[in-house]
């Protein structure tokens, strides 16, 4: 049995591994590459949510994060309750994979469970939560869409190429979270 359930586990996080790479890593390089008028600082400021640091990076990429980033903080403004979980609550714990690895250690150490097992229910407790992250990728896509539509009464891009390019990024942009590191 703790083999199906390592199997298993294991076969969610490869999919998403593979999915983050193919939706995200991809888009994200050809985005580096595509020069905007506009920098994030920028971006952010139009959208109503200046940042602490200012950054001046201007590629479409960043500009792509930002502009999802931004959404969420615009819905969650709007009352949306899911958004602000998405982007500050549980869902983005990235500090699970340590836990269940400091778990994993301690259980092998006092030796009170089959290690075996230990390591079928932290890589299931892993994969669960990718899952999880999967299935809450509709509100970060609804971000993106609220960050644009704010965009567009804001001024937009100058020209329609960045702004594609940035729509492209910003959509993909949503695949970078759903693994916990």
């Amino acid at each position: 049995m703790p083999r199906l359930l390592i199997v298993l586990s294991l076969l969610v996080l490869i999919a998403a591994w593979v999915a983050r790479w193919w939706f995200w890593k991809r888009v994200r390089d050809k985005g580096r590459r595509v020069g905007c008028s506009m920098s994030v600082s920028e971006l952010c400021d139009k959208l109503g949510q200046p940042r602490k640091k200012p950054n001046d990076v201007k590629d479409a990429a960043a500009l792509g994060s930002a502009l999802r980033d931004c959404g969420l903080r615009l819905l969650e403004r709007d009352g949306l309750v899911l958004a602000k979980q998405r982007r500050t609550g549980w869902w983005s714990l990235k500090i699970l994979p340590v836990l269940v690895g400091i778990i994993f250690v301690f259980s092998l150490i006092f030796q009170r469970v089959a290690p075996s097992w230990i390591l079928a229910v932290g890589l299931l407790i892993i994969a669960l939560h990718v899952l999880l992250r999967v299935s809450g990728l509709g509100i970060e896509l609804k971000a993106v869409r609220r960050g644009l539509d704010e965009l567009g009464k804001k001024g937009g891009f100058r020209r329609i190429s960045e702004e594609e390019a940035v729509v492209d990024c910003a959509k993909a942009s949503v695949w970078e979270t759903i693994l916990p590191w």
